[in-house]
């Protein structure tokens, strides 16, 4: 019986620590970034994505074609940081995005991918530049 509660409790005790969420602060803002041919070849996206504070993010951006099709669209959900990796969750798939991330000296942030769309991927990288207030 003293197994089966020390064993409850420590399960216990495991999960709330996985769910708890941390936010690298120097990431809390808007940023904007560009990329082309990366995911999709002949594909050129640009964006603006907000990561606010408590973990929730908006990402607006625009993709256009070769033939110079325009696409627009925002996403909401929200996002955390723990152990140097940056977690990403889509609201409108439930699949969460990981990337390993650092925070340059201008308070750029450089990523590059681990997990995509629930797969492995290692091949996408990219930078968003801080947007600063004047």
């Amino acid at each position: 019986m003293k197994k089966l509660l020390v064993l409850s409790l420590f399960c216990l005790a495991a999960e709330i620590s996985a769910q708890k969420k941390e936010y690298d602060q120097k990431m809390i803002g808007c940023y904007k970034g560009s990329e082309a041919n990366q995911q999709v070849d002949g594909i050129s996206k640009y964006w603006v994505s907000c990561r606010l504070e408590k973990g929730k993010s908006i990402l607006m951006f625009v993709a256009i074609d070769k033939d110079g099709d325009v696409r627009q669209e925002t996403e909401n959900g929200t996002w955390w940081t723990k152990d140097g990796k940056y977690y990403e969750l889509h609201n409108y798939d439930k699949v969460t995005d990981v990337y390993n991330y650092e925070v340059l000296e201008n308070g750029d942030v450089k990523f590059q991918s681990i997990e995509l769309m629930g797969k492995k991927d290692n091949t996408y990288t990219f930078t968003d530049t801080k947007i600063v207030e004047d």
